[in-house]
């Protein structure tokens, strides 16, 4: 077992954090996947994923990454912290297959295969039930008599479950058919009418190094013939293992010219762990021709990986983030280990800083402060408490955070450095903990509220009722509070109970609604880093959301401030 290295896993929690739909769901990928391979987080990194993962499953709109956030808890959730977002997401999203398996995945992991342990399980198909289960419980903890599997017949997402089992090595032997073995199942079922069918398929040899090429039920001369997922995956499968020198090399030329985005993005996956000698004639023409910006970090990282094996590369990788500075993380990751990480190190600064890997990357610059500009500007400590109750509705505070970290990483000279520290689905017995070991300047809350009081959570994940009278007294014996920002509904009676205690309280009159909130927290705290005053970053807040359409909701915030 390998721990994940400090910069990979900043690099992992950046993208989950700050990403759009798709790095969020390529980061969680990954992570899965390290997992999958035996490598882990350390202690602390495990516990700070499982609560910003937690924060995201329930309030992502994107049906990918909820599915994915489900894969991650799948490998590093725990019972305790996670299991009550796995049910709920599987509650909120049950008339999605995908969805429920991941979910299945999870709780059999977190309950080591007692199935009958969560309840929702049991009205659920035994085959989905068992077939999810496998993908992270040994077999032999498990009731399969009942199991039969009718490829002909079986619905196409029990025949995607059977070969994300058989793909991760959790497969028994003629599992999909009683006289044939998986390998020649998987073969017939490359030929499947569902293109996803015939995608997992492919997945299913790439993963399964039990299975081999001969498994494969596509012949790599009819890649162009298929849809682009397909093409994807076939094209990553023989970078990564087609033995033949020649047909790997026609096939990755091949690849390099695809129509496809999709397709190309795959090809460049297998490579990232895959070099030869002559690849570099194909790649580095390619990469100066590609237009994708994720396959071209791709390639770059390619570069960095094998830049000891290929001078060439060691000079393009140099080359990359000369002239593409928003590359450079990539190179970073690859170059870890290597010659060319020294050489990064080394090069001379313009800014005189580095990040937190000692070079002047775009991720750095997004993903905190730099020294310099922490040793010059004051600093403003954020505590950011957030509760997303599960029997509330669901708020988009995974968006608000992440939105507020880029906002802030774009200010140009920084006259406050102000650093956010989060607390997720924070409890009503974690909120005194969590105040006093922030001593922030500025206390946040985003969440539900109502007349007279907040929505924080209880040890079950639902909703508590937490008085403003309760929160007033809280923050009276918090001397360090000069500010609180309450974006929660009709939180402006709890405001009005705060006031006496500190600088400046903001609150809400009425409800607020999700891109209001979003579009206010970032323009507030923007002003603040700008060097503006509590009133004037509320009045800064205000008139961007008027500039952007929502000036109804503008009007529903409320500040007061200190004469």
């Amino acid at each position: 077992m390998a721990i994940i290295s400090p910069g990979q896993t900043a690099f992992l929690k950046f993208e989950i954090e700050n990403g759009d739909a798709r790095r969020r769901k390529v980061a969680l990928q990954d992570l899965s996947r390290r997992y999958r391979n035996g490598d882990k987080l350390n202690a602390e990194g495990r516990n700070s994923f499982e609560k910003t993962i937690n924060g995201i499953v329930l309030s992502d709109s994107d049906r990918k990454v909820v599915r994915w956030c489900l894969n991650a808890l799948a490998r590093l959730g725990t019972r305790q912290g996670s299991s009550k977002y796995v049910v709920a997401a599987m509650r909120q999203y049950e008339e999605e297959p995908e969805i429920v398996a991941a979910a299945i995945a999870a709780l059999s992991h977190m309950y080591h295969g007692t199935l009958d342990a969560v309840p929702e399980l049991a009205v659920l198909d035994p085959s989905i039930r068992i077939l999810a289960a496998m993908q992270t419980t040994n077999v032999n903890k498990l009731n399969i008599s009942n199991l039969t599997i009718d490829i002909e017949k079986a619905d196409k997402e029990v025949l995607k479950l059977a070969l994300l089992v058989v793909g991760l090595n959790r497969d028994i032997q003629n599992l999909l058919h009683p006289r044939h073995s998986n390998g020649a199942i998987v073969r017939q079922l490359g030929q499947h009418d569902d293109p996803i069918v015939r995608q997992y398929s492919v997945w299913s040899v790439m993963e399964n190094r039990r299975l081999t090429l001969a498994d494969l039920g596509i012949p790599f001369d009819t890649i162009g013939t298929q849809p682009a997922n397909v093409q994807a995956k076939l094209l990553q499968l023989a970078a990564e293992r087609e033995t033949d020198p020649r047909v790997r090399h026609q096939i990755i030329h091949e690849g390099t010219f695809n129509d496809f985005p999709e397709a190309r993005l795959g090809l460049a996956k297998g490579l990232v762990h895959s070099y030869y000698e002559g690849l570099e004639d194909l790649t580095i023409r390619w990469y100066d021709v590609e237009e994708n910006l994720d396959v071209l970090g791709l390639v770059a990282e390619h570069f960095a990986r094998f830049s000891d094996d290929c001078g060439p590369y060691f000079e393009k990788a140099l080359e990359i983030i000369e002239a593409s500075p928003k590359l450079t993380d990539r190179i970073l990751l690859g170059a870890e280990g290597k010659e060319l990480y020294g050489k990064i190190k080394g090069l001379d600064r313009s800014n005189g800083t580095g990040d937190l890997f000692g070079t002047p990357s775009d991720l750095a610059a997004m993903f905190q402060k730099s020294t310099e500009i922490l040793r010059k500007a004051p600093l403003m400590k954020v505590l950011f408490l957030a509760a997303n109750p599960l029997d509330e509705g669901r708020l988009k505070i995974d968006q608000e955070a992440s939105d507020l970290k880029e906002q802030l990483a774009l200010v140009r000279d920084t006259k406050i450095a102000v650093d956010v520290e989060h607390a997720w689905a924070i409890r009503t017995d974690q909120l005194q903990r969590e105040v006093l070991n922030a001593k922030p300047d500025v206390l946040h809350f985003s969440g539900h509220g109502d007349t007279g009081m907040l929505i924080f959570e209880d040890a079950t994940g639902n909703g508590v009722e937490v008085s403003g009278e309760a929160l007033a007294g809280l923050i009276e014996l918090m001397p360090t509070i000069k500010c609180v920002v309450l974006n929660a509904c009709f939180s402006d009676s709890v405001s009005k109970l705060v006031a006496p205690y500190v600088e400046a309280v903001i609150g809400c009159d009425v409800s607020i609604g999700d891109t209001a909130a979003i579009l206010f927290t970032r323009a507030f705290y923007r002003a603040l880093a700008h060097g503006n005053s509590f009133q004037r970053s509320f009045d800064l807040a205000k008139n961007d959301l008027n500039l952007n359409g929502q000036g109804k909701e503008a009007g529903k915030y409320t500040i007061s401030c200190r004469s």
